[in-house]
């Protein structure tokens, strides 16, 4: 029964890193077009170091609680780069999150690694992880620009539309069909 038990959770730990493995894919092309449209490479040097820290915490023979401390060490540097404040509250958020995941391996693990005392915290780590770091690429993103942008599409639509003579015999037809069964 125990091989059965230890199977289960070793094909449940498996899908687990099989989705993290995806969510790490996402934010990786969401910090590759920060980087490009911001033109600031810090955010993603930053995730890439973390990823590669926290992924393969073996080669580097460090406790959980030294590994989520560097990551703080990080996004605190990374904090320096940001210009706007979305992007600096939005680092400051990844860095209370490794923070409180540094507390919680240190409090609740054994030798500054988690043990068999799981948290809720630690529990979620991916999804608060993910969550953080969608903020921190969305708030390089401006709105108003996109916003700007669509409506001078619009515009430009709009203007072509009003200058074309099928679309102004389309309207003028249009009109005269819906004004006619409107009558009857």
């Amino acid at each position: 029964m125990e091989l059965l038990e230890w199977l289960q959770l070793l094909n449940d730990l498996e899908k687990q890193l099989e989705v993290a493995k995806n969510v790490n894919n996402i934010i990786f092309v969401g910090y590759v077009i920060v980087a490009t449209l911001a033109k600031k490479a810090a955010p993603l040097v930053a995730f890439l170091f973390c990823v590669l820290l926290v992924g393969n915490e073996q080669l580097l023979a460090v406790s959980e609680f030294n590994m989520y401390m560097l990551v703080v060490v990080i996004y605190s540097y990374t904090f320096n780069s940001c210009d706007k404040k979305q992007s600096k509250y939005a680092c400051v958020t990844i860095c209370l999150l490794s923070l409180s995941l540094a507390i919680d391996a240190f409090l609740y693990g054994t030798d500054g690694y988690y043990g068999t005392r799981q948290t809720i915290l630690w529990e979620n780590i991916e999804y608060l992880a993910a969550c953080a770091h969608l903020v921190f690429i969305s708030s390089f993103i401006s709105i108003e620009r996109i916003r700007d942008g669509l409506r001078d599409f619009v515009n430009s639509i709009s203007r072509i539309a009003l200058n074309s003579d099928y679309m102004l015999f389309s309207w003028y037809t249009i009109y005269k069909i819906q004004s006619t069964k409107q009558k009857t």
